[in-house]
């Protein structure tokens, strides 16, 4: 089943992986991060501006439409996934005047939205099934651990971040937002039973 969320998913990821062609000719997909694609003062940066706010729409959009209280955790992951995008990185280029709040702000809604996301997987963790379970505390480690060795390993931090959201939106692209909803009711009706 498309969703509106697995559209949002695909123009982020064709805008994360085309980067290199319509960005700076120094970015580097090993050390620079994708949203550095979308940072102040880079050539043409709407491009990823535009897929993190699409993206992040989308989950919230497909969230609000099919709301349940499991799925808040996931909308806010998109709500401030949106937001980060909209207020650009500084750019790659450190001799270029930048506007700091926007990049402050870049910074802290993109820490927002993986405690968000962090606490969406361990909610998910004690409301499913054991295979499941295993799956989602997983998936929250990648969400606290991979920013962790993105800071301890700078230079790789771009090829991390990327196998971070690979893991994470491969996630939410095959149970969001429709088997959140069922495993839940399976849980709700199994303890009727």
């Amino acid at each position: 089943m498309v969703t509106l969320t697995k559209v949002g998913i695909t123009i982020f990821t064709l805008a994360v992986v085309l980067g290199p062609f319509y960005t700076v000719k120094d970015y580097s997909i090993t050390s620079d991060l994708i949203s550095e694609l979308g940072a102040q003062h880079t050539k043409n940066n709407f491009i990823m501006i535009a897929a993190f706010a699409m993206m992040g729409g989308s989950i919230v959009i497909d969230g609000a439409k099919n709301f349940k209280l499991s799925l808040l955790p996931f909308i806010f992951f998109g709500l401030f996934i949106a937001v980060a995008g909209v207020f650009p990185h500084k750019p790659l280029d450190v001799s270029l005047a930048y506007n700091s709040t926007f990049h402050a702000l870049h910074g802290i809604m993109a820490s927002i939205s993986g405690t968000a996301i962090t606490v969406g997987f361990i909610w998910q963790a004690f409301r499913t099934r054991q295979s499941q379970r295993i799956i989602c505390l997983y998936m929250a480690m990648v969400a606290v651990l991979f920013p962790v060795f993105m800071i301890s390993y700078p230079d790789y931090q771009g090829v991390i971040q990327r196998i971070m959201y690979l893991q994470l939106l491969g996630w939410i692209w095959i149970k969001y937002p429709v088997s959140v909803q069922r495993e839940n009711y399976r849980r709700k009706h199994n303890a009727d039973l």
